[in-house]
This record gives structure tokens, sequence and C-alpha cells, in this order.
């Protein structure tokens, strides 16, 4: 069976003042547990009390908590505003998962890993961002899965650029493309243009995604842009769906290779998650029968 590694933060969204276990990579791996394999996840938390309830909820959602480093600085906290159901966030700086220590992580236990997923984020800061490039650079796995995931003031071009150099598989939404041809490209462009020239200029890289909202998603493979839909749904909150539906993308792909039939499984599990309350929701019956198929 496969087995998945996240890196990245593990902090708590404070929603109206009530705190929200979060982060996507944290929200990725339990919706990898959900979607039937084994995860873990590399991160740091603080010695206080958000840290201790955080390592206490990871291990009830039958994550991997060993590399889950301890840390003096506190815990990550976000302050979320819901705006029409879309998040806002105040990210808070010089937290935990800032504080990743290379040297104290089991890489014996990373080889036991053969697909990794990593974001943007966490790399904010250089201790991190360390941990992240000697895994990636110290350790195979059979795919790498990068979700851009833009969060204000926490991205550099020349983060974006280096990650690019080692996935497999790049995630992005449609308003990030916005942001990153700019970015990267210095002018706009269209998917189609945005994709062929990532691909170009990284050949590491076999499949984009380019998630749309109620609109489905985008798969860039084997030179094809193609659009999945999705079914429509009544949004409750978006919070942890783009998660869920990176985890689901993943779980299917490993076992068929097929990035269209995977991005069809995967705007089902994203749109049950934005119709639920909360970033992990328990699966329906149907999603877990569609994850059967």
């Amino acid at each position: 069976m496969h087995k998945v590694l996240a890196f990245g933060e593990i902090l708590w969204d404070i929603i109206e003042g009530k705190p929200h276990l979060g982060g996507a990579p944290l929200n990725f791996a339990a919706h990898v547990k959900q979607c039937g394999l084994q995860s873990g996840i590399v991160s740091a938390l603080g010695e206080d009390d958000f840290g201790n309830k955080a390592l206490t909820a990871v291990e009830k959602l039958g994550i991997d908590t060993s590399f889950i480093l301890q840390s003096e600085k506190p815990t990550g906290t976000v302050t979320v505003s819901l705006r029409s159901g879309q998040p806002d966030y105040d990210i808070i700086k010089d937290v935990a998962y800032d504080y990743i220590d290379v040297h104290e992580l089991d890489h014996e236990n990373i080889d036991t890993y053969d697909v990794f997923y990593f974001g943007t984020l966490a790399q904010r800061s250089e201790q991190s961002k360390e941990a992240l490039f000697s895994i990636l650079n110290g350790h195979s796995f059979s795919e790498i899965f990068y979700d851009v995931n833009l969060r204000k003031e926490c991205f550099t071009g020349s983060n974006i650029a280096a990650s690019l150099k080692y996935c497999s598989i790049l995630k992005v939404n449609d308003e990030e493309v916005d942001v990153l041809a700019p970015m990267l490209y210095n002018h706009e462009m269209s998917f189609l243009e945005f994709c062929e020239t990532i691909v170009n200029q990284n050949s590491n890289i076999k499949t984009i995604i380019i998630t749309a909202g109620g609109d489905g998603c985008y798969i860039y493979t084997n030179g094809n842009l193609s659009l999945v839909s999705s079914e429509p749904i009544t949004v409750a909150d978006t919070v942890g769906a783009g998660d869920s539906f990176s985890a689901g993308f993943v779980t299917s792909y490993l076992k068929t290779g097929d990035a269209l039939k995977s991005a069809e499984i995967a705007n089902k599990i994203g749109g049950f998650v934005a119709s639920q309350h909360g970033a992990i929701p328990a699966y329906s019956a149907e999603i877990l029968q569609a994850l059967g198929e």
C-alpha cells in the first residue's frame, strides 16, 4: 500500500473566536487517511495547550505523528473571517511550524513513504525551507505533489520556482495562475500557455491541475488541457475543500494512473467537503463508494 507524507503547517484556525484544527498539509493528510491510505505529516507544534490539543487530535485522525517536532515557539494560529463563504486569513508569523529542524527528523522512517506532498506557506522561514529541501534532495518518491496554495505575504517567486523543480504533480487554482504567470514569466497567460510554459521549463512535471471552483478543474497532461466539470452543490464553507480535492486526486491517481478519472473523483470529494461545515467531515456512503470504484 502507498504511504503519503505531507510537509508543512499544523495550526488552529480561529473562526468567530472558536479554534478549529487546520493547515492545508494536515487537512490533506487527514483526507488521505479517509481515502484509505496511510499518511504522516512533518511539522512542528509548540509546547503549549494548542500544541498538546493538536497532537492528540492528529493522533485521533490516524495520521503518523512521529515527524511532528516540538518547538519553544507557539503553535501556529490563523484568524479566519468568512466573507460570502470564502475564507480570509490573518496568518501569525514566527510560530512552531516555521522551525521544523531537519536534524531532528527520522530520515530512515521517511524512506518508508513513497509519495510526498508540500506547499508554499512553510517555506516562508529559512529553517523549515531547509528541512523541506533536505527531504526533497535526500529521498526518492514515486510522486511528489506540490499544492502552491498561495497565502498573502507568505510566498516569493524564488521559492515557487525552486519548488517547481521537484514535483511530478502541480496544483494551482485559477486565481493563482493570474498571480504566478506575471510573477514567474512577466506576463499574463491563458491556462494552456501557462501549463505549456511550466512543463517546458520543468520536465519533471507530468500533470498540472488548475482548480476552478464551481466549474470543476482543468487537467493538463500529455500536452492536452481538459476541463473536468463538477456537479453543482450548495456551499456551507470552503475550508478544507481544496485539500480534500488534492487527497482524492492523489489517492485515485496512485490506484489508476488516470488523471482525468482521478479529477472526477477529486471534484466529488471537494464538492462534498464544501457542502459540509468544517475542514474534515466524515465521508458519506456515496463518497466512499466513489473512492472504491
